[in-house]
């Protein structure tokens, strides 16, 4: 099968997790991804490391070709700017304004190639009052809000996973790929400005909405914990043994629900005869629920209650999810060969076409492993100028 971006190519100056993540989504759809790192290597330091190697990067970088370039040497940003030219792609996360003090931001490239497509994915985007400060996905969270709303009652928390980075990923490769159509169409390239501080905020679109009606004292505005602000019950339970989720997002799963507790008379009983009355008299409800959950170990609640087409589903860890069936029913896990760890696991591609492959088929590979394919094939050097190169860390 065909890629469906087989042809593009696309060089990324991307460190951490959102950048390297939009690169990777775009090499799962066939481009021929670049990771240009200087010398010293970039962001090869997070745990776990296996052998030397940073099993988080390698599994954030797959499908990629990895090369070395110094774009603080003058050498280095003309061997970059020749990259430009034959290539479709640029794709970068640092802090705004450090592209254009290298001579390399979008207004520089676009004069070498006039329809080049430019993709910035940063904390705070390249406009705004927060442009020039550092970024995290927790303090894109922080700052947009989105923190305030997780968490129980007098304790706000973190999301478990950088969701704002995995967001951020996805929407630049998004971009990516409507400017790549665009540029079909047109013949003109494109400059996308991305920022975590606004996925943040595009996330939490029902609590916006929320607010802009409700305003302050509005429940979108309000940490729930375990409980959502419109719809009941829509909440964690404590069985005998682990803690089961149940949803009911209408009136007949109410009811199929009360039919499995034998609580048939809650479904008429007016504190709970409609979602509003519910969500009214949601403690109340839950300390009903709770009462019959708990006497029963959690598989148990969960069979009753989806053999009665109510949603319900046991928390579990994700070692345990790991190993369900399901994962490799779905193709979710690949084993690929790294060049220094051997066979490992990685997550394979989430995008599913009839008609294209999208599978992971390489892992993150060590630091400059394509310098001599990619200077050689693509620039033409010889080997003795790739040797003078990297004696001058240019390379």
């Amino acid at each position: 099968m065909t890629r469906i971006l087989e042809g593009v190519r696309v060089l990324e100056l991307t460190n951490a997790f959102n950048g390297p993540l939009a690169g990777r989504i775009l090499g799962e759809l066939g481009a021929e991804v670049i990771k240009i790192e200087p010398p010293w290597g970039s962001a090869r330091d997070f745990l776990p490391i296996v052998s030397g190697e940073s099993f988080n990067f390698i599994m954030i970088n797959c499908n990629k070709k990895f090369i070395t370039l110094n774009l603080k040497t003058e050498a280095g940003k003309e061997l970059f700017k020749k990259l430009v030219k034959v290539s479709d792609v640029v794709l970068e996360n640092f802090s705004a304004g450090t592209m254009e003090r290298l001579g390399l931001g979008y207004d520089d490239l676009k004069k070498l190639k006039p329809d080049i497509i430019y993709v910035s994915s940063s904390g705070f985007g390249h406009r705004g009052k927060y442009v020039n400060l550092p970024a995290y996905d927790y303090i894109a969270e922080a700052m947009s809000g989105l923190y305030s709303l997780t968490g129980e009652k007098d304790l706000p928390m973190k999301y478990g996973v950088a969701i704002i980075d995995v967001l951020s990923g996805v929407f630049a490769a998004l971009a990516t790929v409507a400017a790549l159509y665009n540029k079909m169409r047109t013949g003109k390239g494109e400059r996308a400005d991305m920022a975590m501080y606004d996925n943040a905020t595009y996330a939490m679109m029902e609590n916006v909405a929320g607010v802009l009606i409700e305003g302050k004292d509005s429940k979108f505005n309000q940490r729930l914990g375990n409980k959502h602000p419109v719809i009941a019950p829509y909440a964690l339970y404590r069985a005998s043994d682990n803690f089961v989720f149940i949803a009911t997002g209408k009136d007949e799963q109410f009811a199929r629900l009360c039919k499995v507790m034998n609580r048939e008379d809650l479904i008429k009983d007016p504190r709970f005869s409609s979602m509003e009355a519910r969500v009214r008299n949601m403690e109340e409800l839950d300390q009903i629920i709770q009462s019959w959950v708990e006497k029963y170990p959690a598989k148990t609640v969960v069979k009753l209650l989806l053999e009665a087409d109510v949603a319900a589903a046991e928390v579990r860890s994700l070692f345990d999810a790991l190993n369900d069936s399901n994962v490799e029913e779905r193709k979710l896990l690949v084993e690929l060969v790294h060049p220094i760890l051997g066979n490992v696991k990685v997550l394979n591609s989430v995008l599913k076409f009839e008609n294209a492959d999208t599978s992971v088929y390489r892992p993150g590979m060590p630091l400059g492993y394509d310098n001599e394919y990619v200077y050689s094939n693509i620039l033409g050097l010889s080997k003795e100028e790739i040797e003078r190169l990297r004696q001058e860390n240019v390379i």
